[in-house]
């Protein structure tokens, strides 16, 4: 039997399903709508008018999933046209007069959505990427520095605040590709239903609480669908770490050994180092990082049986920086320095 909490309205109450095996996705979004407007509604509308507060910046409070506020610079001159709260999200329709400035760098402390026909180019600092041109619809996600460029004096956007994990119960991690498709998000359903709530903000209806919810979970889930993980099936054909890979991986680290580099292997796969390395020690039981190290000096032991290559040499080859490291590797893998490995096959 599976226990799922309640991350949206913050409920200790469980959700108890009859069956060993997850329930779909959809299933959980769809309880997760129904438990939060079947919450208590004095309570919800004392949530929703505290939210429509801009309260002072706290950077403990910013971590991703904690925060849903948008903490502006004083000396931004902005203004707020619309503004509400709805499950995992927050949408805000607002105005800015920028006078004399055209750049700006910062790191949103969460992530978030934005519709605008604001003319502007820019680029994530992580990834040195060249400036590109920005959308009409762009996510910036959280702790990511962005810098962008602007000439326009004026600009009027629909913010949508959004903590994804919070609402699908899946992680979003996002590569350097990926983050460069987040500059301009060519999602034709992302588009639309930010447009309903651009709408539905402006001219809100009987229902609107309901259709707002409804667009947060919509957003959500659309983002899964194009940058999280993807279905077992996939996961299962294209990103284990199989016995076939593993070879594969071990051919490259005799032939260049201390050149495999983490962010390349994990870039040809198309995910984050972070993830990568999640991925494979979950397949192998070690990191990357022990798997090449270990391989490594199994060469280094082959090598060791040709007495015609000095150990500084066997080093080198292996890709450490000097006799020292690589004696100091090798005596913990093997309880004995490689000469002493070396001498022992004399004897042998």
């Amino acid at each position: 039997m599976n226990i799922f909490r309640n991350r949206v309205s913050g409920k200790s109450s469980d959700y108890i399903f009859g069956t060993r095996r997850d329930p779909p996705i959809n299933q959980l979004l769809l309880i997760r709508l129904i438990a939060y407007h079947h919450d208590n509604p004095e309570k919800r509308e004392r949530r929703a008018r505290a939210d429509m507060s801009i309260r002072p910046y706290d950077a403990a409070r910013h971590a991703e999933g904690t925060s849903l506020d948008f903490i502006f610079p004083q000396e931004f001159e902005t203004s707020l046209e619309a503004a509400k709260a709805t499950v995992g999200a927050r949408f805000e329709v607002r105005r800015f007069f920028w006078r004399e400035r055209n750049e700006i760098v910062f790191t949103p402390p969460c992530s978030y959505f934005e519709l605008t026909r604001f003319s502007s180019v820019g680029r994530y600092l992580a990834s040195a990427c060249d400036f590109c041109e920005q959308g009409e619809v762009r996510f910036y996600p959280a702790a990511r520095p962005f810098q962008m460029h602007w000439q326009e004096r004026e600009q009027r956007s629909l913010f949508c605040r959004i903590d994804i994990p919070a609402i699908t119960g899946l992680p979003m991690e996002l590569s350097d590709q990926q983050l460069r498709d987040t500059i301009d998000m060519r999602n034709p359903h992302v588009r639309a239903l930010l447009l309903r709530a651009q709408q539905e903000l402006v001219a809100p209806g009987l229902c609107s609480q309901l259709v707002l919810d409804s667009i947060s979970v919509g957003l959500a889930a659309e983002m899964v669908q194009q940058f999280g993980p993807e279905t077992q099936a996939e996961f299962t054909s294209r990103r284990t770490f199989d016995q076939r890979y593993l070879a594969g991986l071990v051919a490259h680290i005799r032939e260049q050994p201390g050149r495999v580099e983490i962010g390349q292997l994990a870039a040809e796969r198309g995910i984050s180092v972070r993830h990568y390395e999640r991925l494979f020690r979950a397949a192998t039981g070690e990191s990357p990082a022990a798997f090449c190290r270990r391989h490594m000096l199994a060469l280094a032991k082959d090598l060791l049986m040709d007495r015609s290559l000095l150990v500084k040499e066997i080093a080198y080859r292996c890709g450490f920086a000097n006799t020292a490291s690589f004696s100091v590797a090798f005596r913990q893998i093997e309880g004995c320095s490689p000469q002493q490995f070396r001498d022992r096959l004399l004897i042998h």
